[in-house]
């Protein structure tokens, strides 16, 4: 008899608990743990308000990177804290607009740190786009060591290759490699030649070049402005005193940031509208480019190159050259036969001293969609020549004789 007691109880629980299964918790316990709930919301806003007055507080006498650096940890936390306030929580949309607020205060911390924090690892070359990518190199090597390719060129290359997309697609393919983008503004054969043979040293270089450009890099008629900024700098002279670049315990020295990204890429969103753009800059003629006229194919810039693949020969590091394309616009009737016969150059100079071209050059003449201006790529020329590049079988033949 007690037994069936004792069973008519459970069965009565059952049913009870059962019951609370279906309709909702039971009030009391609901009660229970919207109080707490209500508790860790409480603690959660004021936490992060507590650790955003201390972001605050520390910003008004921040005075170098470190100080700098805990700001941003202040903010950072502070932003971490109201996320964890529930989405269906009442506080929540309040929190979610304080972060945006705080998020703006962090990016402007970020900004004063990495200001700060600028390596004094050589004297200025002469040209500020130079001295950033040396810097954001050797820190690259610190943290990976040499890359197995290396891009370089000019601005042209510097947004118009993405060596992350490069990496990503050769990975998928079998290929587990490292890229760095070391392209520089106004750089010429002259000028590349200078940074891998003086500048580098050979433990600091890639197995696998890929050389982006046009014929402005090899114009030896033109004046080459960048390298004659490097040849007046103090870097220069430190080179010639048989200097390296390298960290050592020198202040750092502040400079603004740019955004050029941890892989030496230079992402620009913009797309070239050509009625648009000449609405705020001159429609310049081929006729009147200095880049382009006088124009010559002979002379130092072609010495530089020989120089540079003996170079690269010599330490058995393969290089690719890419001529990247150029808009319809770009290319009138003055510029595309000095292009034209830097085609012809290329394949000259490939036979002769054994390296390899890629010619994009007239692929995209009407899509102006992958331009940033009439002759620089964006970031989805940028992101297309990288997969292009990934796939081409020239670049993976080179890949494949370095294993």
């Amino acid at each position: 008899m007690a037994l069936l007691f004792g069973l008519a109880i459970l069965v009565s629980l059952g049913f009870w608990f059962s019951r609370g299964d279906v309709n909702g918790p039971n009030p009391a316990f609901a009660a229970r743990s919207n109080f707490w709930a209500d508790r860790r919301v409480a603690a959660a806003l004021e936490s992060g308000f507590e650790q955003a007055d201390k972001a605050a507080e520390l910003g008004q006498t921040a005075s170098n990177a470190d100080q700098w650096d805990q700001v941003v940890k202040a903010w950072t936390d502070a932003i971490a804290t109201l996320q964890t306030i529930p989405a269906q929580s009442p506080e929540r949309f309040f929190a979610q607009r304080k972060q945006q607020e705080y998020l703006q205060n962090l990016a402007f911390a970020q900004r004063q740190a990495n200001q700060l924090s600028w390596p004094n690892v050589f004297p200025s070359l002469g040209s500020p786009v130079l001295d950033e990518q040396l810097r954001l190199y050797l820190s690259y090597l610190a943290t990976f060591g040499p890359p197995d390719i290396l891009v370089i060129g000019s601005s042209r290359t510097i947004q118009g290759i993405n060596p992350q997309i490069l990496q990503t697609d050769l990975e998928t393919q079998g290929y587990p490699v490292r890229v760095f983008n070391f392209s520089i503004n106004g750089a010429t054969a002259q000028v590349m030649n200078f940074v891998l043979q003086r500048l580098l040293t050979s433990d600091q270089l890639p197995r696998l070049v890929i050389w982006g450009d046009g014929s402005r890099a090899f114009n030896s008629r033109r004046v080459d402005a960048t390298f004659a900024n490097i040849l007046k700098s103090p870097g220069y002279r430190a080179v010639l005193a048989g200097e390296k670049p390298g960290f050592s315990n020198r202040a750092s020295i502040p400079r603004p940031p740019s955004s050029i990204n941890a892989y030496g890429f230079l992402p620009v969103a913009d797309v070239f509208d050509p009625a648009a753009f000449y609405q705020t800059y001159p429609r310049i003629s081929g006729r009147y480019d200095g880049f382009y006229n006088p124009f010559g194919l002979t002379g130092l810039q072609l010495g530089s190159l020989r120089s540079l693949v003996g170079y690269l020969k010599s330490r058995n590091i393969e290089l690719v050259y890419v001529h990247l394309p150029l808009s319809g616009d770009y290319l009138d009737d003055f510029r595309l036969p000095l292009d034209q016969r830097f085609q012809q150059f290329l394949q000259t100079q490939s036979q002769r001293q054994g390296f390899a071209v890629i010619d994009l050059l007239l692929q995209w003449r009407q899509q102006n969609a992958f331009f940033a201006d009439p002759s620089h790529l964006n970031q989805a020329g940028a992101t297309s020549i990288a997969q292009q590049l990934a796939r081409d079988p020239l670049v993976l033949e080179k890949l494949n004789a370095l294993e």
